[in-house]
């Protein structure tokens, strides 16, 4: 792109050229003045030593005919070629010229008139410029007075000598000096416009550069505003850490670059930290750590393994195969430390820039309020949604669980089990033991059925000591294969609280199956119940399916029997 030169950068041109003329004019007539002055002088010197010698020779000028004058005039040291020697009475008659001839002499008119004369009369160093028609020349004139002695006739005895140059040498002179000093100028403006012209480009060059380098700035901190904005909005909405996981799995490495990181969150009791985010691939080092292995941690800011001024890595970052520069940022929100926020650089040598470090306090900030939301989200949807004894889902869980499965299932054609348990003489424990005992009971049973379940089947408690599980993708058989492994693990419990034996305990477990009972939500729940009862009236302790068929099946499990009951649809 090439610069063109706008109307203010001609200002500097245009007052140079303005500068340089009325400093022509100056220098042109600073140099006539000096000069002529110069050339004066050395006029005034000569003329000082003809007076000289005039005095010296006593001579009578008034008296010396023309050629007498003119010969000592000629025989003048001082008189040489181009320097004309003119001796002039006070009454303006002309006595002699060294580059006149007598005739033209006596030709010449009155010279008391003349502005050099006058002054010489005077008593002052008489100078002017003109024109002499005699010899037809521009002239320089230099006038001094002479004073004889008086002659013994009474003649006036001042005389006025007078030195003529021609004004050509003055005029070569300065010339010369004129050329020289115009040529450094036209020089100098040449100069000018050329480092102008290249000046110009090269801001023209820079400040296009700098624009560029703006803009792409503007661009990448919009970007990243709008970035910041998104995974805001995007954490807000997420309903558990699996789904903030894609966030900023997602979101992150296109703010960041490609940077390792990870996001580490403090459990409730505090004394532990656990990996739960990461992105930009496998996270190297340590995923569960104690608060003190954390630098961070410990000084409640951010924290450069390898910095100006030191090179302390964090004891959690210990495992990092090839070393590498890592920084930690503690996340906080409403003056608590939810967690942390790690970046691996992967190299000792790497400059952490400024720039990084300030969005990844930004990122900090954002992460920190949205995992304190995020965590109360869940607290209040588990308040919500579990048992707070046992911490099995609850029944306003389990019925919208069962709507959606039940859906889903019957959408792909695929199996649902639906399994409906009771404790076997849990008044027992009550009358018996208490209360209390029944409620370790009950914590030690849901953590039996969450050991067995799998991931996808949903265990609840629906009230009392009535639990429930939702098996989505599951078949009859293996439905009551969890069945009779929940049986028999019940059945193996040796339950103690502070000492006391409870004794052994018993669960009765009704188990049905969507499709192959082709019924709604609700009448899996009471299909469930109806082999529940079944299953307690045959003896409690064992598992019992129940589906439409014609003839009773019978399944023998080696902890109890097993049956298939046969029901109408009005059961």
């Amino acid at each position: 792109m090439t610069a063109t030169l706008n109307r203010f950068q001609f200002l500097p041109i245009l007052a140079l050229a303005i500068s340089m003329i009325a400093g022509g004019y100056y220098f042109h007539h600073t140099l006539n003045t000096w000069t002529t002055k110069i050339v004066s002088g050395y006029m005034s010197s000569l003329l000082d030593d003809v007076a000289h010698q005039i005095e010296e020779k006593q001579l009578d000028l008034y008296d010396m005919s023309q050629p007498e004058i003119d010969a000592f005039i000629d025989n003048l040291s001082q008189s040489r070629f181009g320097q004309r020697f003119t001796v002039i009475h006070s009454s303006g008659l002309v006595l002699g010229d060294s580059q006149l001839s007598n005739w033209e002499i006596n030709k010449l008119d009155d010279h008391s008139s003349r502005p050099e004369v006058i002054s010489a009369l005077n008593g002052e160093l008489g100078m002017s410029k003109r024109h002499s028609e005699s010899i037809n020349q521009d002239l320089l004139y230099v006038a001094k007075q002479l004073k004889l002695p008086p002659d013994e006739h009474g003649h006036d005895t001042k005389y006025v000598i007078r030195l003529a140059m021609p004004l050509t040498a003055l005029a070569a002179m300065t010339n010369d000096l004129e050329v020289i000093f115009y040529f450094l100028m036209a020089c100098s403006f040449a100069v000018l416009i050329c480092s102008s012209w290249f000046s110009n480009r090269k801001i023209f060059s820079v400040v296009n550069h700098e624009r560029q380098l703006q803009e792409q700035r503007i661009e990448k901190s919009t970007r990243e505003i709008e970035l910041l904005h998104q995974l805001a909005n995007m954490l807000a909405a997420c309903n558990s850490i699996k789904e903030a996981q894609a966030v900023v799995a997602d979101i992150i490495p296109r703010i960041l670059g490609d940077i390792n990181g990870c996001v580490s969150i403090m459990r409730e009791s505090r004394n532990q930290l656990e990996v739960k985010l990461d992105w930009g691939g496998h996270w190297p080092a340590s995923t569960v750590y104690a608060p003190n292995d954390c630098w961070a941690l410990r000084k409640g800011k951010s924290h450069l393994s390898h910095a100006k001024y030191h090179n302390l890595e964090c004891s959690h970052m210990s495992g990092l195969e090839h070393g590498g520069t890592t920084l930690c940022v503690p996340l906080t929100a409403h003056g608590n430390t939810v967690g942390m926020f790690h970046l691996y650089f992967g190299r000792n040598d790497h400059v952490v820039s400024e720039e990084t470090k300030q969005i990844t306090y930004t990122l900090a900030e954002h992460l920190g309020l949205a995992l304190a939301n995020l965590s109360l989200q869940e607290k209040l949807r588990s308040q919500a949604m579990r048992d707070p004894l046992t911490g099995l889902y609850n029944r306003r869980y389990f019925e919208e669980v069962l709507d959606t499965e039940w859906s889903k299932a019957n959408q792909d054609g695929a199996s649902l089990s639906l399994l409906m348990l009771d404790l076997d003489h849990f008044k027992r424990f009550n009358d018996n033991f208490g209360h209390d005992a029944g409620d370790f009971v009950l914590k030690e049973v849901a953590s039996l059925l969450n050991r067995n379940i799998a991931d996808g089947q949903v265990a609840c408690r629906l009230g009392g000591e009535e639990l429930a599980i939702i098996c989505p993708n599951t078949t009859i058989d293996e439905s009551l294969t969890l069945a009779n492994n929940i049986v028999a693990e019940v059945r193996e419990l040796h339950l103690d609280m502070k000492g006391l034996s409870l004794g052994q305990l018993g669960v009765s477990i009704g188990v049905t199956t969507f499709p192959d009972l082709n019924a709604s939500p609700q009448e899996l729940v009471k299909v469930a119940d109806t082999a529940l009862y079944q299953a307690k009236d045959n003896g409690r302790s064992q598992a019992i399916h129940s589906q439409l068929k014609l003839e009773p099946t019978k399944l023998s499990t080696q902890d109890g029997p097993s049956e298939v009951l046969p029901l109408k649809k009005s059961e």
